[in-house]
């Protein structure tokens, strides 16, 4: 299912009975949402349910309804959706890394389901989450990119009170006390701030 922003679907709604019926014809009475398109689907919200398509409710003898039938079964078969989580990735700072004291982390959470997964993934994964390209299941994983401070004094150096030096501790943990606000998980999932500290 594809990802909607919630201003751009109505949830939790209650179908009548002759208002919807499922692809293979049945009447369907229960929660659906509505996207924008105006199209309807099972289930709360689309993280909710199981979001098969709703089609509008045609009496049996007009005469349209094995084709609306015939008509989705078509199109529902000629898409072949694969999609797929990311993988998982481990940064290896260079030489140059620690040159310039830093490096950028990207990392992944499942934003839904029964499951609470945080992982780090590479940048190629990471542009292709937030552009939503590709076959990675966008709709259900959110990613966000840190600096992570690999090289230095462990905290912060400071000179009659003012911070001449920044620490890899402190400003570490500073960059994940500001990320959790949003996204929640990061600070479990990097609980080493001094992760490639050299």
């Amino acid at each position: 299912m594809k990802y909607f922003p919630q201003s751009r679907i109505i949830t939790n709604q209650t179908a009548n009975p002759g208002q919807f019926t499922t692809p293979d014809g049945a009447d369907y009475t229960g929660p659906y949402y509505t996207t924008f398109t105006g199209e309807s689907f099972t289930g709360i919200s689309p993280n909710e349910g199981s979001s098969t398509p709703l089609l509008t409710y045609i009496p049996p003898n007009s005469g349209f309804r094995d084709v609306a039938v015939e008509s989705y079964k078509q199109l529902n078969s000629s898409v072949d959706v694969n999609l797929i989580d990311p993988t998982p990735f481990t940064p290896r700072p260079t030489e140059e890394d620690y040159k310039v004291g830093r490096i950028t982390r990207y990392i992944a959470r499942q934003k839904g389901g029964t499951q609470f997964r945080v992982m780090e993934i590479d940048k190629n994964t990471f542009d292709n989450l937030t552009k939503q390209r590709g076959d990675l299941n966008y709709s259900v994983w959110r990613a966000i990119s840190i600096q992570w401070q690999i090289s230095g004094p462990l905290y912060d150096e400071l000179v009659n009170g003012i911070k001449v030096r920044p620490g890899i501790i402190d400003t570490n943990e500073k960059i994940l006390n500001q990320a959790e606000k949003n996204f929640i998980g990061i600070k479990q999932y990097l609980s080493n701030p001094t992760q490639f500290a050299k």
